[in-house]
């Protein structure tokens, strides 16, 4: 959403938010975002999202701002977390909502600008349902997954992540069949940050970005504040501070070695599909 034109996103605070002047825990409070706050995203990274809040532009730190989750079916949208309670709304397939606090079996979520809950086995990160029996292909057969499922990419190539091995594939297409070209040991959303999972679309670049703690390099949108970029380096990105691969300790971003960036930055376009579990 930097240099790409796309149209802004609403999202909420799930706690009073300071709004920073840049994207540091040290940076100068603008002011407080009460909670449950509206404000347009105008930029996301890892962990600091740019955003336009009672015309004040600044910076809030990912953890405490709402998540999108896909609706995989028609589903109430409901005053309590019960099946019980009272339909404030029925919520159509494949809908967006902006999921602000779980509950047990609920999510509380804005739609259209009403609070309420979802059960959250009707949520998901791409508003597909997940088929385990399918996934099994997934994580021990990747190439045998991705042209028995027939996925398709409207490019030459097609990325996928294995969260399990933390590895990612890149597949060529070779006359009609996904052919594997690389493998490449991944660093992956920490257990409190996960990394999403499901199908996204390559949607935008960025050379660099980064806190006054460290930067990455050669950064590819996965979907909103979620890239393929470098391992960390020092601020000045110089020289590397964190080399780690194969872990999971991101705060929901995929780090590969800098070469493995640079090549996804230079060779993948826009639109291509990506496929994460």
């Amino acid at each position: 959403m930097s240099e790409d034109m796309r149209a802004p996103i609403n999202k909420y605070t799930i706690t009073n938010l300071n709004l920073r002047k840049e994207p540091s825990k040290s940076a100068m409070i603008i002011k407080v975002i009460p909670a449950y706050s509206r404000f347009e995203l105008i930029d996301s990274d890892d962990e600091w999202l740019k955003v336009l809040y009672d015309d004040q532009i600044g910076y809030v730190y990912k953890d405490y701002v709402s998540v999108t989750k896909v609706t995989t079916s028609n589903v109430h949208l409901r005053a309590k977390p019960s099946k019980n309670s009272q339909s404030m709304k029925v919520i159509k397939k494949h809908q967006e909502v902006e999921v602000v606090d779980q509950d047990g079996l609920w999510n509380q979520v804005f739609y259209d600008g009403k609070l309420g809950f979802i059960y959250s086995a009707y949520l998901s990160n791409d508003g597909a349902k997940s088929d385990p029996d399918k996934l099994a292909v997934f994580y021990t057969d990747m190439t045998k997954y991705v042209n028995d499922n027939k996925i398709k990419s409207p490019t030459s190539f097609l990325l996928t992540t294995d969260l399990k091995a933390k590895q990612t594939y890149v597949f060529e297409d070779n006359k009609g069949t996904w052919k594997e070209l690389y493998r490449w040991p991944s660093t992956i959303g920490a257990p409190v940050t996960p990394t999403i999972t499901g199908t996204s679309h390559i949607s935008g670049r960025k050379p660099s970005f980064g806190t006054d703690r460290y930067q990455v390099k050669h950064a590819t949108r996965i979907k909103d504040g979620y890239y393929y970029h470098s391992v960390l380096y020092d601020p000045s990105g110089v020289r590397i501070i964190d080399d780690r691969l194969g872990e999971a300790l991101s705060h929901g971003c995929i780090r590969l070695a800098p070469e493995h960036a640079k090549w996804i930055y230079d060779n993948i376009l826009d639109g291509t599909t990506v496929l994460i579990h």
